[in-house]
């Protein structure tokens, strides 16, 4: 019986479509994704309080947590939240053509936080 050899894994690969290495997971297809990265506290704000947009907070852990929808229809929203001091923002595909309704990041944004928040704040204590 022969296996099959698997390649070491040595870090994510550069999307095609934007060049980025994502971080975080994905499910269903490799075509939907979520990242979350650490950002300054201003870039958080810079987020939040983006021109046109709208920030719907979340209420989730004992930060700040938020929906971003963008003033521009076309682009996609955002999340961001904040633990102790630190600011993070996540980003949700759920489908890297773009072809899915807004409501549907939007869920899939909001269950992805109710389950990382938690996970930072015992991870920082």
């Amino acid at each position: 019986m022969t296996f099959g050899t698997q390649e070491t894994f040595t870090g994510t690969r550069p999307d095609p479509v934007d060049g980025k290495r994502p971080w975080g997971c994905t499910w269903g297809s490799r075509t939907s994704y979520a990242s979350v990265e650490e950002v300054s506290p201003e870039e958080h704000n810079a987020t939040i309080k983006a021109p046109g947009a709208h920030a719907v907070p979340l209420n989730i852990g004992t930060g700040e947590s938020f929906s971003v929808y963008p003033a521009d229809d076309d682009q996609p929203m955002k999340f961001a939240f904040t633990t102790g001091d630190r600011s993070y923002n996540l980003d949700v595909v759920p489908a890297r053509d773009g072809d899915y309704p807004r409501y549907r990041q939007g869920d899939i944004g909001i269950e992805l936080l109710r389950l990382l928040i938690p996970a930072v704040e015992n991870a920082r204590q």
